[in-house]
């Protein structure tokens, strides 16, 4: 009998001994699981680094005191989907995390311009142990990403032409619309805003899609109200456009001049103008030495003039010259 309670002892001590050396392994986790991933940042805006937020919630509870609630040695690793690219590193480490405790971590992704339009997948990987634990148990979360292009719309050079009318005139506004960023916007419009516009007239130009980095320029003639007092009313020019994807949320664009409304002036008439001075005076006299000459020569039957031209010369410059 002692033999064959020796040969218990010495399997059961080879049995601990053999369980005490194995390698600590990595099992996959119970479920349910201990964490829960949330992720804000997920919609990524091409051709810029975009901030990502992860938070890692041990929402785990369990009626039993072993195994505890608490876990050690907590590796969290982020990996996200080509073309999309992480900056900076994808580890972090924490010594514990209590339960209904969350951790949050941030970081950029860039992506491409290549990728709008498209989803990416991405995972969350957790390896922790509980007390008591030999192995780690190791925890994976699937985060999703959408990339979206944007749309900058930039209006530049706007003129008014003339700078100045008369009430119930027109004026033609012109400027250029740019599109800087990397979408194509649709439906773009431009509309000109101002209390001293005509009611009823059209005030709008339609320039449809304007692609990235191509400046469209546009012209438009408007007409003002009659009867409005001299001053300068402002001009609003204003722009709106959309993308594709997003309809409901118009992109828009202003900017500010004026027209200067001003009473007309009338221009005398030529015939209307008459010297004044000595020029006015040397004109007189030199119109009617030249008709007294030409008529000399071309009146057959008149007499040759006598000293009595030279006393009406010599009257007509008295007179015009106390005129």
């Amino acid at each position: 009998m002692n033999s064959l309670n020796e040969f218990r002892n010495w399997i059961t001590g080879a049995f601990v001994l053999l369980l005490l050396s194995a390698p600590i392994g990595i099992v996959q986790a119970q479920n349910p699981a201990h964490l829960t991933v949330t992720l804000t940042g997920q919609t990524l805006t091409a051709g810029f680094n975009n901030n990502v937020t992860i938070t890692a919630t041990n929402g785990y509870s369990s009626a039993s005191i072993y195994p505890s609630s608490v876990i050690y040695d907590v590796d969290l690793a982020v990996s996200v989907p080509t073309p999309l690219q992480m900056l900076g590193d994808n580890h972090w480490h924490y010594d514990s995390i209590a339960s209904k405790q969350s951790v949050g971590i941030s970081f950029q992704v860039y992506a491409p311009t290549a990728a709008i339009g498209n989803s990416y997948e991405g995972s969350v990987t957790l390896t922790y142990r509980q007390l008591g634990d030999i192995s780690y148990t190791q925890e994976s979360h699937s985060i999703s990403f959408s990339v979206q292009g944007w749309v900058n719309l930039v209006m530049y050079g706007i003129q008014i032409t003339p700078q100045s009318t008369s009430s119930g005139g027109n004026a033609t506004v012109s400027g250029n619309l740019l599109n800087s960023g990397n979408l194509a916007a649709y439906n773009a419009n431009v509309t000109v805003d101002s209390e001293a516009l005509a009611p009823g007239t059209s005030a709008s130009v339609f320039l449809g899609e304007i692609d990235p980095n191509i400046p469209r320029p546009f012209s438009l003639q408007v007409y003002f109200k009659k009867n409005l007092t001299d001053g300068t009313y402002p001009i609003i020019v204003k722009v709106s456009a959309i993308d594709t994807n997003r309809p409901a949320s118009p992109y828009t664009a202003q900017l500010s001049s004026g027209i200067q409304i001003r009473k007309p002036v009338v221009q005398p008439s030529s015939q209307s103008r008459q010297p004044t001075g000595i020029i006015g005076m040397i004109i007189e006299i030199l119109r009617y030495l030249y008709g007294l000459f030409f008529g000399f020569w071309t009146v057959a039957t008149a007499a040759r003039p006598s000293c009595s031209c030279f006393n009406a010369t010599t009257e007509f410059i008295l007179a015009a010259h106390a005129g």
